[in-house]
């Protein structure tokens, strides 16, 4: 049996064994584990090198870089977040008004704002999230080089957990693989966002492989919207928690790992 790790965002300059050890801690109940090979494929350099100025902070000072493409799929995906977390139309126009900057970075730049007035770490993961997705889903090499590193870990008969961005990949490539997996479970997942979903294509559905999905989300993580993946959101036959409470930081791994149904769902089937 192999447990397969896709991580998510913001995890430059850690490595494969790194993630492996945090995981596997997170899980907890190492015996349980002593068995099953643990891969933990790393490309969180890659895609840190192909998103740049690298922190949020330095994305509201300069605008953000790259061509019409990358402005339009972050600002689309940062304004559904805007709404779905409350924020009005009319409040997004206001605040792009006001906003200094080129005249085509503005909406992105106050919707930005917006966000980080209702929760500074909120708004900068979620940039960082839709940066790096974008640079994942849009950029041949960026696809090439992380699909390079992940595909060869995807076997017949793993188990595979993706959190964050981690989840997209591991949902591209199982559907490309057609690899017998008997549970992929994703957490923390931005696969509802729209820019997301359009990059993908279609066809959106349980990967013909794939024996069980299962989908947890905390409805408070904001890369989430708060949505489980549902035929309206993403799409049918998916197995969602929508109970998990992560504290202050919503999004954070060892929260999803932490909690006891995500646990039960992953152990039940690496001891299958």
């Amino acid at each position: 049996m192999r447990l397969v790790f896709l991580h998510g965002i913001n995890q430059q300059g850690k490595s494969a064994e790194i993630i492996r050890r945090e995981w596997r801690g997170f899980l907890g109940n190492p015996g349980d584990l002593a068995s099953i090979e643990i891969v933990a494929p790393f490309y969180g350099d890659v895609l840190a090198g192909a998103t740049e100025p690298a922190t949020p902070e330095q994305a509201v000072a300069m605008g953000i870089p790259g061509d019409d493409e990358e402005r339009e799929f972050v600002t689309s995906a940062l304004h559904q977040a805007a709404l779905e977390r409350g924020l009005t139309r009319e409040l997004i126009e206001r605040e792009q008004a006001i906003t200094p900057g080129p005249l085509e970075d503005r909406r992105f730049l106050a919707i930005l704002r917006l966000l980080e007035k209702l929760s500074p770490f909120k708004g900068g993961l979620f940039l960082l999230l839709v940066r790096q997705a974008y640079a994942y889903l849009r950029r041949d090499h960026v696809t090439s080089r992380v699909d390079g590193i992940v595909r060869p870990c995807l076997t017949d008969g793993c188990v595979v957990i993706g959190h964050s961005l981690g989840s997209v990949i591991g949902f591209k490539l199982l559907r490309e693989l057609k690899v017998k997996v008997p549970l992929f479970t994703t957490l923390g997942s931005p696969l509802p966002l729209e820019a997301v979903k359009s990059a993908l294509r279609r066809p959106r559905a349980v990967p013909a492989g794939v024996t069980r999905w299962y989908n947890g989300l905390d409805v408070d993580d904001l890369v989430t919207l708060g949505k489980p993946l549902t035929q309206e959101t993403f799409a049918g036959g998916i197995f969602n928690n929508s109970s998990i409470e992560n504290g202050e930081d919503a999004h954070a791994i060892e929260g999803y790992l932490g909690d006891a149904d995500v646990r039960r769902e992953i152990f039940s089937a690496v001891r299958t």
